[in-house]
């Protein structure tokens, strides 16, 4: 049942690419990434379900709040636990002096989440505000000096980014690696729909040089498999790994 979600469709279902085919996977930043490999892993799906008829959300996932795996992170709002994502999350305190200084612009109001309420920027970084802190007040940034502090400092250094200036952040990812990662979301969809890895390979690489016989011995075939494997590792919690150095 969960499996039958990762069809076709944009917003509403995992799978939809805007008729882009892989490269329509580029634009998204690592952040969005990371959301789109989880909202196909159909454990997550079905612990969204229950989830509706009460229960936690288990901290397995990264989420800092439950969120709809039928939508795309800007709409479903995702927010990830500091914890999950110290090179995202941006730690913030109330100080008790000075003067409040601007945020950047944010996408919507605060999710309430396990570890205190986030906003997010279009670019994906998140501000956490902990305890009593809000985001006209005097604030502070924490950091904790601990395994995880380069990290961290990447973030803060991606809003001090942000306040100067609307351009994304740098990617740590170049073309060669963010193309890796389109595919094989691009090839964990086929896979998910059960598609054959002719055709798979077809929809990344082109169909007019697959004849059917050469492509069961062709190189371009065990690309796609090893595609498709990178994929579906990512969708059960190797996103993870990749969500934890931000951007």
């Amino acid at each position: 049942m969960a499996a039958a979600h990762a069809t076709s469709g944009t917003d509403r279902t995992p799978g939809g690419n805007d008729g882009g085919g892989w490269r329509a996977f580029l634009r998204l930043t690592i952040p969005s990434l990371c959301w789109e490999f989880l909202r196909r892993n159909p454990a997550y799906r079905l612990h969204f379900d229950d989830l509706k008829h009460g229960g936690a959300l288990e901290t397995r996932w990264g989420l800092s709040a439950p969120a709809d795996p039928d939508l795309s992170a800007e709409a479903a709002r995702v927010v990830w636990r500091a914890d999950a994502a110290p090179g995202l999350v941006v730690p913030l305190e109330r100080r008790s002096f000075g003067a409040a200084r601007a945020l950047p612009a944010v996408n919507g109001a605060p999710v309430y989440g396990a570890d205190g309420r986030h906003l997010r920027l279009a670019s994906g970084l998140q501000l956490q505000f902990r305890g009593d802190a809000a985001p006209d007040g005097p604030l502070m940034i924490v950091l904790s000096y601990d395994e995880d502090f380069n990290l961290r400092v990447r973030a803060l250094d991606a809003l001090r980014r942000a306040t100067q200036t609307n351009a994304p952040p740098r990617s740590r990812f170049n073309t060669e690696q963010r193309a890796r990662l389109a595919r094989s979301l691009f090839a964990l969809d086929g896979s998910l729909r059960a598609q054959s890895y002719r055709d798979i390979a077809a929809g990344l690489f082109g169909g007019e040089n697959l004849d059917s016989d050469a492509f069961k011995t062709s190189s371009l075939r065990d690309v796609t498999i090893r595609l498709v494997r990178r994929g579906r590792s990512l969708m059960a919690g190797g996103y993870l790994k990749l969500l934890r150095a931000g951007f």
